[in-house]
């Protein structure tokens, strides 16, 4: 019986929690501005795309601003995110503070659109002010077919993270001007369908478009700060064993979401009997989705030990695997019990 269940999983990128992340505006509302000389170099095409293909400043406007307002500030997820002009502010305060009059000058003269077009500039002037990371972004553009982007709409940036951390145990000298040094990257990808699944609140956005530049917003959270997944777990259905009713009654409240009344009943039925490795299985089960992931180990090794059925395994294994993501998440260190079914890596 597959049942819903949500654990914490690390950031796919790189945590940024208890960082500062300047992140300029959003680019891609212009084509690609790569050499266009090789006439086999599919860049070529940039140039040839349909302008009603590629997204308006607003649309990436929009994003950017959201991304900036509503970082997250939860106890174990906060992370500062700074506009590229709020950090050009930092900086000239920061030279009039001190007195450096020529740095003063330099970063009042500074504008965005002449001087920070380039990762290695703004990572330059970031550096000076302990930012520890650079994340841009850029729009692209959907090439699809009018009639399937109409049916099907889609909003799509492909993200950069930039450490600024020069103490990185990978720095070394002279790697700090390679422009790939401490740099990784991933697109994210919304459509509506998917986003209203991931976050059911979009289903009463005002439109479309709106729904969708939220969900990316939010998508990209998950790159450098910790989030909530959603799985799928396998609760065992007994029958014929004492307690096999209420453990079925359990099953159903699992379903609705109702963990802590499922776990009640399950809780019950494995004090009163000694038998119903069912309900001591699916206890395990509930104390993952409570993040209690000690007990459910130790749960599911009970359950092993009276049988060692495959479905008792494979939870064993899925309880430890959400466990190290968790210990990922938030920087934790090994649990006391150690691991005892996966590795390292």
């Amino acid at each position: 019986m597959g049942v819903p269940i949500h654990v914490w999983q690390p950031p796919a990128l790189e945590s940024t929690v208890g960082k500062r992340v300047v992140v300029p505006e959003i680019g891609g509302t212009a084509p690609s501005s790569r050499s266009t000389h090789d006439s086999q170099s599919p860049v070529v095409l940039a140039s040839a795309i349909d302008p009603a293909s590629k997204p308006s400043p607003d649309v990436s406007q929009s994003i950017h601003e959201q991304l900036l307002a509503h970082a997250p500030k939860d106890s174990g997820r906060t992370t500062e995110l700074i506009s590229s002009d709020e950090l050009l502010e930092m900086g000239a305060e920061n030279s009039r503070a001190s007195g450096n009059v020529i740095q003063q000058v330099a970063y009042e003269q500074i504008t965005q659109q002449e001087h920070l077009q380039s990762d290695l500039t703004l990572a330059s002037l970031a550096r000076r002010q302990d930012i520890d990371y650079l994340l841009s972004g850029e729009l692209l553009p959907d090439l699809r077919a009018p009639s399937i982007k109409e049916q099907d709409p889609q909003l799509t940036i492909s993200w950069r993270l930039m450490s600024l951390n020069q103490d990185d145990d990978s720095a070394t000298a002279g790697q700090e001007s390679q422009p790939n040094h401490g740099v990784r990257g991933r697109p994210v990808r919304v459509d509506l369908e998917s986003a209203i699944q991931r976050y059911p609140d979009l289903a009463y956005a005002s439109d479309t478009e709106t729904a969708l530049r939220t969900a990316l917003v939010r998508d990209t959270y998950r790159l450098i700060t910790p989030s909530v997944q959603r799985h799928r777990v396998q609760l065992e259905i007994p029958y014929l064993m004492p307690g096999s009713k209420s453990t079925r009654r359990g099953n159903a409240l699992a379903l609705a979401g109702r963990w802590p009344e499922a776990k009640a009943i399950w809780q019950e039925v494995a004090d009163s009997q000694p038998l119903a490795v069912a309900a001591l299985h699916n206890l395990a089960l509930a104390a993952a989705a409570e993040q209690d992931f000690s007990t459910a180990k130790r749960l599911a090794r009970q359950a092993i030990r009276r049988q060692p059925t495959r479905l008792h395994q494979q939870t064993l294994v899925w309880i430890e695997q959400r466990q190290r993501d968790y210990h990922a998440a938030f920087d934790l260190p090994d649990p006391p019990e150690g691991w005892f079914v996966t590795s390292d890596g």
